[in-house]
């Protein structure tokens, strides 16, 4: 039987455990929620960074962006995506690229030369998705997706870039978990080859 289907409203739990019905309420308790998340710091000892060792200088993290890798960042921009807070989805900068691309580099440059960008690049829309998995009154449950700008998104692309090769340098090449092009599985495969040599040839694995 067909019929109309029914909205599944959950209620959510504020930060001491009660019960919350009211849609304002639990808007305002998302916003607490990701303000304590986001907010957090990550420490990194002095320690740690001298166990680092130290690379010599390829490239200026500091140089102002090209106008070659701002357009290369454009020319891959994913289509078909979600806008972010300002309605404008990554086809209109694509297509657009030949008139906004000296526009957005002068833009860039001028955050770059301030040190910060417009509160317009900075905000999000965020999304929640529950993970599947425990209560789905707590707010810790749901992974929360931050919809930004699509500008905001190629000039964090190029800053990542940037970072990108020297982060490869610091790699070890045995590392293949969050690396462009490999993964986990790849490890495990080699893993499972080496095993099976290892029982061809009678000799131990490790």
């Amino acid at each position: 039987a067909m019929g109309p289907t029914k909205k599944w409203r959950v209620s959510l739990k504020s930060a001491i455990g009660e019960n919350i019905q009211d849609k304002g309420k639990q808007m305002d308790r998302w916003v607490e929620h990701y303000s304590e998340v986001y907010s957090r710091q990550n420490t990194v000892t002095e320690a740690a960074l001298n166990t680092v060792d130290g690379f010599p200088v390829e490239t200026e993290l500091d140089e102002k962006p090209t106008m070659e890798e701002l357009k290369k960042v454009i020319e891959s921009l994913s289509t078909g995506k979600v806008p972010g807070k300002d309605g404008i989805p990554p086809e209109v900068i694509k297509c657009g690229i030949d008139v906004l691309l000296e526009h957005l580099h002068d833009l860039l440059c001028q955050c770059w030369d301030e040190g910060t960008v417009p509160q317009d690049m900075r905000d999000a829309n965020i999304v929640t998705l529950y993970k599947n998995k425990g209560d789905r009154s707590d707010c810790n449950n749901y992974r929360g997706i931050s919809l930004l700008s699509v500008v905001s998104k190629v000039f964090a692309r190029v800053i990542l870039n940037r970072l990108q090769k020297l982060a490869d340098r610091v790699y070890p090449e045995s590392q293949c978990g969050f690396r462009a092009g490999r993964s986990p599985t790849d490890m495990v495969f080699s893993l499972r080859q080496l095993q099976e040599k290892c029982r061809e040839q009678h000799k131990p694995l490790l």
